[in-house]
């Protein structure tokens, strides 16, 4: 990649995380109602047991608001009539359906859930994935390309890995692809009472994908050159940078579009349902780097709220990102992510303190792992943030819908 890709245009939006003061960090308990987000990753979903383990702690520890993991590599942990079930081995059946035994418990306690799917990251292990109907094994076509034309599918994992992706990525550029995760999401809200769906991954691993040819045909067709001369920085083909700017653009404008396509099909479901993402935490850096508009989606009210990834150890930094975000958003309209994997309970319950100070809609831990591990975490972090059980906002408590059969 050329050295001047971006830097033009990232360098007059984006400025150093460093904040010269902090808010005082005075206890600080909940004196309105808050979401209490807390991240479960699908390993939890692997028995009755384990669910029931961390329903449990959730309505022993005042969270409100559960983001499940019901899709983490192109696979479900709930009963699909086209997806494949968990690829770490887990039985999903008649007898075991984990998102329904999830929401069966957190309702009885007053609690909802959310299902949090991983959208275009789709595969990240060394050996491909047994199922034929995988998509990495039924439509190779669908995965990103690297500027180099190197295609994600077919790649070995090691070359993924070195440009620090987490895995491999289907590209949002191609309408088939999200139809099919449209599909995906479809098929939960009307089979299961979910109160929410969360998107995760939606976006790109980086800016040096996605040159799917498709994207690239597309772009040429608009614009008359090849994105790919575009961002090796050449003077003589883009000495305005104008089409810099334009494939900035047309890129962020393909995961929009998914975005879309599930908003609608929620709205026609059921309108009440929350629909939020996991996001990159500064709004700026989301857009220009990885096409992901998550400030626009909020105001456009594509979202109802996001969760930003915000996992910075410094209280600094972490209220330095997020006051610039609200520059731009509602704070209503934003839940800050902590990384308690990341730092003590202490250092935790600061963060959620300055959540309540900027007047978010409220936070969200990652994850309830974390405090699986450390027994002690949940005990020490409750202790030094909550009080009592508020409850969420109105408008976030779980209620009956009618499902499909």
């Amino acid at each position: 990649m050329g050295k001047k890709y971006y830097d033009v245009v990232i360098g007059a939006v984006l400025s150093i995380y460093i904040c010269t003061a902090c808010l005082a960090l005075s206890p600080a308990y909940a004196d309105e109602p808050e979401v209490r987000g807390l991240w479960i990753v699908r390993d939890t979903l692997s028995s009755i047991e384990s669910i029931d383990a961390a329903v449990d702690f959730a309505h022993r520890n005042d969270f409100n608001v559960l983001f499940v993991q019901v899709r983490g590599r192109g696979d479900a942990y709930y009963n699909s009539y086209f997806v494949p079930g968990p690829v770490n081995g887990v039985e999903v059946g008649p007898d075991f359906d984990p998102l329904e035994e999830m929401i069966t418990r957190a309702h009885e306690k007053d609690i909802e859930v959310h299902a949090w799917f991983n959208m275009f990251l789709t595969w990240s292990d060394d050996n491909p994935p047994l199922d034929p109907e995988h998509p990495l094994n039924s439509h190779p076509e669908w995965f990103m390309v690297s500027a180099e034309g190197q295609s994600m599918a077919h790649c070995p994992i090691e070359a993924v890995r070195s440009s620090r992706n987490e895995g491999r990525y289907v590209s949002p550029a191609l309408e088939e692809l999200r139809s099919y995760l449209s599909k995906v999401i479809t098929e939960v809200i009307v089979t299961y009472n979910v109160d929410g769906v969360h998107l995760d991954y939606i976006r790109y691993p980086g800016r040096d994908y996605d040159f799917h040819p498709r994207i690239i045909a597309d772009f040429e067709a608009l614009y008359e050159v090849d994105p790919r001369n575009v961002v090796a920085g050449s003077a003589a083909v883009d000495p305005a940078l104008q089409y810099l700017g334009r494939w900035v653009e047309f890129r962020a404008e393909q995961v929009d579009n998914q975005v879309q396509s599930i908003r609608r099909r929620i709205d026609l479901v059921d309108p009440d349902i929350h629909l939020s993402a996991a996001v990159k935490p500064h709004a700026s850096e989301a857009y220009y780097q990885y096409g992901q508009n998550w400030a626009g989606w909020l105001n456009s009210g594509l979202l109802d709220f996001v969760v930003t990834m915000s996992y910075y150890t410094e209280d600094e930094t972490w209220l330095s990102v997020m006051r610039e975000n609200l520059e731009q958003v509602d704070p209503r309209k934003v839940v800050g992510g902590i990384g308690a994997y990341r730092m003590d309970a202490k250092k935790a319950a600061s963060q959620v303190e300055m959540t309540r100070k900027l007047g978010l809609l409220g936070h969200c831990m990652f994850s309830y792992t974390t405090f699986v591990e450390n027994k002690r975490y949940g005990s020490a972090f409750t202790r030094k943030v909550y009080n009592d059980s508020v409850a969420p906002p109105d408008d976030y408590k779980p209620y009956l819908r009618k499902v499909y059969e």
